[in-house]
């Protein structure tokens, strides 16, 4: 056994393979973790707005899929996405980015999205959301 201990390939292969099951169990759990916490909640384009601007908006948000009905303000459509920007009462607004451009949107209208929260941007004065799904 003292043979065995004195050899040092012997002792860094045992090292690598402790680190590497220790590495695998550290992964799982947080997997686990994540998975727990996740859910689906309700929201307005202000509650966002407010998070974002108090810095709030990770903390309170992070594993959620956000689910809103949103007030369509403005439109910016370009070949491949389409930005929509909704009504709030606070100083901050909310953008959505739809993937598809085939949607239609109309200024003015309601619309219901869901969308992940932590795909959100800080933006100047608000938050961008993306990959924003209508439903």
């Amino acid at each position: 056994m003292k043979n065995l201990l004195k050899s040092k390939p012997l002792i860094i292969t045992i090292i690598i393979f402790v680190l590497i099951f220790l590495g695998l169990i550290i992964a799982w759990q947080s997997a686990l973790y994540t998975l727990n916490h996740m859910s689906f909640k309700d929201v307005t384009p202000t509650q966002m707005a407010v998070a974002m601007r108090e810095d709030e908006f990770w903390s309170s948000n992070r594993f959620n899929t956000l689910v809103f009905d949103g007030k369509v303000i403005s439109i910016n459509t370009d070949s491949s996405q389409t930005i929509l920007n909704f009504a709030t009462s606070d100083s901050y607004g909310v953008s959505c980015k739809v993937n598809s451009s085939s949607s239609k949107f109309e200024v003015g209208k309601t619309y219901k999205f869901a969308v992940e929260a932590y795909q959100a941007e800080r933006q100047p004065k608000g938050v961008l959301l993306h990959n924003c799904l209508n439903i």
